[in-house]
């Protein structure tokens, strides 16, 4: 009997905001702890966790260091955490502190890599441009994925990174999401045909899209969320709302599933 796998999604944490973030009324570091915290104790253990960028504010090493020790109720019993950086991340710092959630080899494009959990593919796309909210994969990033994907053939995968490569409609965030190697990663994704879906963040919101043929899920931040406005010209906004972070379910004969997971429920299951 095939058997799923379940895949926690974490994104956009902001650490070194510090507690008086948007007025006093965001704490940053104590939302990630509330999100692991959450996470390691769901009824069912996720069997992987992915991070989808913008672990830090500025990448320095504090506040890896802080990402580092919110992770430990996860990566001391042994969940796999896998990570990729996101605009706001330093990709050497963040690979020198978080070396087991970035296992990138030394002569891999930035921080690419690729492992596998139960029959699934994890393919850890770095798409950040160096000083620059937007991003773009470059030749380098993506003659590796299709060398990585051609290692794939016929096998099941899943693609995460930070920048979303289609437009939202949220006009102040599809100006700096991935703006080059859009139309290449589709080609790759369409051609290995077995891709059963990418996972991204930057966006601060959930996100359901379709792309190249597979799935595309935005994860919502763990902390603040940026307010839905497809209004053109409309300014971006941050806004508080009930932190969340995203379960997949992967089964492989159905494929992904994806679900959002309240941090703080709105009360006991009741009966019905």
């Amino acid at each position: 009997m095939a058997t799923p796998l379940l895949i926690a999604q974490l994104s956009d944490f902001h650490i070194g905001l510090g507690p008086h973030f948007l007025g006093g009324r965001m704490d940053t570091e104590q939302a990630l702890r509330a999100a692991v915290l959450h996470v390691a104790a769901l009824p069912t253990p996720p069997d992987v966790v992915l991070l989808t960028g913008d672990l830090t504010e500025r990448g320095s090493a504090a506040e890896y260091a802080v990402v580092a020790d919110a992770l430990a109720p996860l990566t001391t019993r042994g969940t796999p955490v896998y990570a990729v950086p996101g605009n706001h991340d330093e990709p050497n710092m963040a690979r020198r502190a978080l070396p087991l959630c970035m296992p990138a080899a030394p002569d891999a494009p930035a921080c690419c890599y690729h492992r596998q959990h139960s029959g699934l593919h994890l393919v850890a796309l770095d798409t950040v441009v160096p000083f620059k909210s937007h991003g773009a994969l470059q030749a380098p990033q993506l003659a590796w994925l299709a060398q990585t994907l051609d290692a794939c053939r016929g096998g099941p995968v899943l693609i995460f990174m930070h920048h979303p490569p289609l437009p939202t409609g949220i006009e102040a965030l599809d100006s700096c999401s991935l703006l080059h190697g859009a139309e290449e990663l589709a080609a790759l994704v369409r051609g290995h045909g077995a891709v059963q879906g990418l996972l991204c963040g930057h966006l601060h919101r959930a996100v359901q899209m379709q792309f190249g043929g597979a799935p595309l899920h935005v994860a919502p931040s763990v902390a603040h969320q940026f307010t839905l406005d497809l209004r053109p010209g409309a300014p971006l906004r941050a806004q508080l709302e009930p932190p969340k972070v995203s379960l997949h379910r992967w089964h492989p004969v159905h494929g992904l599933c994806s679900h959002t997971s309240y941090v703080q429920p709105f009360g006991e299951p009741l009966p019905l």
